[in-house]
Formats: C-alpha cells, structure tokens, sequence
C-alpha cells in the first residue's frame, strides 16, 4: 500500500472514531510516532508481522530476545489469531474482551461472526500501546468493526482499569459469559493483565449475578401486589425511542389516558451493546406494565424467558420499514403485540413471526398556535409561498455507498440501475425490482440494501417534484444537506438555513406556509407520515404526493390536495397561491379532522384497547 493511500485509510478509520468516540480523536493523533519503537515486516498486500525494535521496552512490552518479543508473528499473524480462537467456544453468546489486540487480526477474524444474529457475540476491544493502533488505522479499514453495535473500544493507558471501569459502570455486561483473548503474542505483560482481569472480574461476576436474582425476586413481590391492587395505574416504559421528537407527545397521549410513562434511553450504541440483559436494569428500575420499543424490540433472549413468568406486555410499534431496520424473528416472537405505521409491511411480519399484526399510523405530535385554533379567527400567513420541512435524504446513503464502492462497486453499479428503472416507472416497487435482479444472490432485500435504495430514491424523487415549484417561491427547511450544491444543486437558493425546532417552531412554519409540500420517503409504500398531520394540525394547507391511503382517511380535496407528478404539483401549487378562500377552507377542514380523529391520544387508545385484549 502506498504512502498516500496509508494516510488516506487512516483519516478514514480516524473521522469515524471521531463520531463514535469523539475523546479519543486527539489522543490517537497526538500519540508519539510508534515507528521506530516497532518493526513491521509485510509478508503479503493484508499481512504484516510486528515486533519491538531493538531490546525497547516500552509500557511493558517484553522486549528479551526469544518469542515474547513479537507481537504478531514470526509466523502468519492470521493463523495464530485464528489457533487462538479456536481455542475458545464462540459458538454461543458471549463477550469477548480482546486484551491488546496491536494490528488487529483477533478482532478482524471475529468480527463476521458477531454479525449474526440476537444470540451473537460482542466485543470489548482493549488497547493501551496508542502508537500501535495509530499504525494500525493506516494499515487496514476498521470501519466496519468499529462502525457495527457489537463492538465497544477502548482506548486507556490503563488497560486493567479501563475494563474494570466499564463493567463497574455497566454491571448487566458482566452477566454474558466472558472470554478473556489475548490478540497479539504472550508476553509477561499480557499474561499479568489478564490473570488480574480474571481474577477480578470473577469476583465482580458473583457480585453482580446474586443482585439479579435479588431483582427478579423484587419483580415478583412487585407484580403479586399489583395483581391485587384493583386501582393499579397501568405504567408504561418507552425505551430508546428512535425518534426522539415523538417520544414526548406519544408520552403525554399515555398520560392523557390515565397511563403513568417513563422513558429509558442513553447513548444508543451503548445500549445495544449492553442487550443481554439490559433488561434487568429497566424493569428493576422502573416496574413497568408495559414495554413499548420502536422500530427494534431490543429484549434480549434471556429477558424474554424469565419476563415470561410476569404480566408484562412486550409492545413494538414500526415508525420504519421493517426490512430497513433488518427486523428478526426472534424480535416478532418475543413481542406480544406489534404495530406497523404502513399496512403493506404486515404480510412480511406475519410470515417472519407467525402472529398478525395491527396497522397504526403515526399521528400529529404538535399543537396548534393558541391564535390559530380550529374555532379562532386565523391571523394572515406571513411565510413563503411554499414550503418543504424535511431531509433532503442526500446525506444519509454517502458514507453507505462509499463503504461498498470500495468493497463490491459492481454491486452499487446494479442498485443504481435499479433505481434509475424504479424512477422511471415507480409502479414496480424497489423489493420487487431487486429481487428480479442479479443483485439478490448477493444480499438479501435487508439492512444496507433498503437504506441504500430508500433513501437514494427519495432523495431524487424530492428533486425531481421540488425542482418545477422553485420559482414560485419556494422555501426549503431541514439539514444543511439543502445548502450544498452538489446534493441541492438548483435548489440550493431555496434553502432558509432553519430547522424548526418540532413542537414550539414548527407550528408556526407549517402555518404562515401558504401551500406546504409533502413528498413522501419511499418506505411510505402506502401510508401517510407524521408531516400530512402535523401540516394539518398545524392549520396549514397541504399538498401531498398521493398515496391510495390517504383517500381511505381523508377526504381529498376538502382536508387536502395530491399530486401525482411534478407537472400536477406546479399546476396544483399555481392555482391554490390564487384561490386564497378555497385553499383556507380546505386547510381549516383539514385540522378539523386531525385534532379530532388523528392525534398520537388516538393512536394509543387503540394501542391500549389492543394490548389490553391480549
């Protein structure tokens, strides 16, 4: 590998940590130059073996003259790390804390096996020697070790008691069977390293485990006291909502009903990785009646056996395609009631669990401004003539299609005429398009596949319908993706530089728009998003691209106008901008009907009424 493709793979690696672990950015590179304190030999293009220079010793590297002073070789770095995993049992869930992994070829061969499935492995990877790392990041792309949930890294001059740390702060960790690895040769360093960790988190292990019996000992004396309790308020715990704007008014819709509503949330990454039993820390803490996840039921298969034996319903509501967040089986199993936003996702759910689901669709999350209520004599609109308020999708599939440009571009190259044939006739869907493509004997319509297709096609469908309305005045809010001009191109003028905060500034945008546009993310095959209500609660004129559900929910033309095709949109947005009177009565139909029938209270009384007959 050349000079200038080392750096550039190491800036690569290191703007990634820098979003994932943004305090160890300056420590990687200000590390001393690790060169003359190592010797690499490259046996081939991927395989380099490493050893301390000279007789150095430096941070307890074993620099004598015989074998401990190698950290990977003399031999095939590869084929040892592979002898050293053999030697353990990774075919059950497990953790795995990988003590000085060096150039990383523990890590690297363990890796495809913890993207398997909710009974797969994790990985606590542990460096002290920073120089060594930092070579490292030039050598090989650790984006997709470091970018996947499974994975926890970190970084200390302390190996020993950043690992204690870490399971002191997160003790529900030390409950997954631990296995101790080595990832670089045995020295007399390493081999006190993990003798101390053993021992001590041996001891933190029986601590922490008598604790959770403790706790679901508390569970039942809780749970045998409710069943008497006939004034019992039902509890509700949303746990790490992913869309966090929602999380508030669905929380107040719990409360309006009676319901008492916690939420458990972190840093998600964080959490995902903490899974097994996660769910200990939850219900300990909070008790709750009822579990209520979006897009992903995180309940571990542990939790889902000992939660069994308690009245607690396990809720799962779709804001997302299910296909995109690479739902599994075992989530539908361990769920007692799920919800789709979009009714054409149930069949797949259905045939993936084996129990139905219920079509329930987002809802309007803000509150009219006091002056613009439904009975209130409305002020005059005072923003643009039209208005879009939403990504522009553009950012969102960059980093995933340069990842697999480098790695199978000819793959990207057929996703991309999938999409050029989808724009030209959407009537054949993407999944329908992919699977009549070669592109399925290489990876299921799932995770990266939907992300890519989704959110590219969106992107260029919110071109192609905004670009014809731009000269009649048209306002563009959201991410600064709209002010860059390779993704905006002719739109990017239109771009306010405004992200309306959700519940106190978006009213007001949605309001004083003349016309708002609506088009939709292509996940919404046939459902309407939380935009179409809350422009309508709003008290806002909405203009939306058609989708056949929204002539089951609305009346259109009396609570809002679709478009079908860029040229519809144009002639649509001209003449409303003229027939003020008409354009007002539609939208004040329009928040008529949603307070009244299309709020998130709403939504949960059906969810309550579904949860409660299960």
């Amino acid at each position: 590998m050349t000079q200038p493709a080392q750096e550039q793979l190491y800036q690569r690696n290191l703007a990634l940590i820098g979003q994932l672990y943004p305090h160890y950015t300056a420590m990687i590179s200000s590390a001393p130059e690790a060169d003359a304190d190592f010797e690499l030999h490259a046996l081939n293009a991927n395989t380099y073996t490493c050893r301390v220079k000279g007789n150095l010793s430096i941070r307890g590297v074993d620099a004598s003259p015989d074998r401990r002073e190698w950290i990977h070789g003399p031999g095939d770095p590869w084929k040892e790390a592979e002898e050293r995993i053999k030697a353990t049992d990774w075919s059950a869930q497990r953790l795995f804390v990988i003590v000085r992994p060096g150039l990383g070829y523990s890590p690297f061969l363990l890796y495809p096996n913890l993207r398997k499935g909710r009974h797969a492995q994790r990985m606590l990877i542990v460096e002290d020697r920073i120089g060594l790392f930092r070579i490292s990041l030039h050598l090989f792309d650790w984006t997709d070790v470091l970018r996947s949930d499974r994975t926890i890294l970190l970084l200390a001059a302390n190996p020993i008691q950043a690992v204690m740390l870490f399971f002191a702060t997160n003790p529900s960790t030390i409950l997954v069977p631990l296995t101790l690895l080595n990832g670089s040769e045995w020295g007399e360093q390493e081999r006190r390293i993990l003798s101390t960790l053993h021992h001590e988190l041996t001891g933190m292990a029986k601590t922490v485990h008598n604790a959770s019996q403790e706790y679901i000992q508390d569970l039942r004396r809780h749970f045998a006291t409710v069943r008497k309790d006939p004034a019992h308020q039902k509890r509700i715990l949303l746990i790490e909502p992913e869309h966090d704007y929602l999380a508030r008014p669905i929380t107040e819709a719990f409360q309006a009903e009676g319901c008492a509503v916690e939420t458990f949330s972190g840093n998600r990454r964080l959490l995902r990785f903490l899974h097994p039993y996660l769910w200990l820390v939850y219900t300990r803490e909070h008790f709750p009646d009822v579990l209520l996840w979006m897009n992903r039921n995180t309940l571990s298969p542990e939790g889902e056996r000992i939660l069994k034996d308690f009245p607690i319903q396990k809720v799962l509501w779709f804001f997302d395609s299910p296909k995109r967040v690479e739902t599994s089986k075992e989530e539908i199993e361990a769920t007692d009631r799920y919800f789709s936003f979009d009714p054409t996702y149930l069949p797949y759910l259905e045939q993936l669990g084996g129990k139905a689901g219920i079509h329930l669709s987002t809802a309007a999350g803000i509150h009219p401004l006091s002056e613009c209520e439904p009975e209130k004599i409305w002020p005059k609109r005072e923003g643009a003539a039209i208005s879009f308020m939403g990504a522009l999708a553009a950012q969102r599939f960059q980093d995933v299609r340069d990842f697999w440009s480098r790695r199978n571009p000819n793959f990207v190259q057929i996703l991309d005429g999938i999409l050029e044939e989808y724009l030209a006739d959407p009537s054949v869907t993407l999944e329908e398009r992919f699977e009549a493509s070669p592109a399925r004997e290489q990876l299921p319509y799932r995770g990266f596949v939907v992300l890519y297709l989704e959110e590219k096609s969106t992107y260029l469908t919110r071109l192609r319908f905004l670009k014809p309305v731009k000269d009649l005045g048209l306002a563009t809010y959201g991410g600064n993706e709209w002010g860059r001009r390779e993704w905006a191109e002719d739109l990017t003028p239109c771009f306010t530089g405004i992200t309306p905060e959700y519940r106190e500034e978006l009213p007001r945008v949605y309001f004083h728009s003349i016309i708002n546009v609506n088009v939709f993310h292509t996940q919404c095959i046939n459902s309407a998003n939380p935009r179409v209500y809350d422009v309508l609660a709003a008290g806002g004129f909405l203009l939306s691209e058609y989708r056949p559900i929204l002539e089951e929910e609305f009346r259109l033309n009396e609570h809002l106008v679709c478009f079908r095709t860029p040229e519809e949109l144009r002639e649509k947005a001209r003449y409303y901008l003229e027939h003020e009177e008409e354009r007002e009565a539609i939208a004040r139909a329009g928040q008529r009907f949603v307070l009244e029938h299309a709020t998130y209270r709403q939504r949960v009384q059906t969810m309550l009424q579904q949860t409660q007959n299960g």
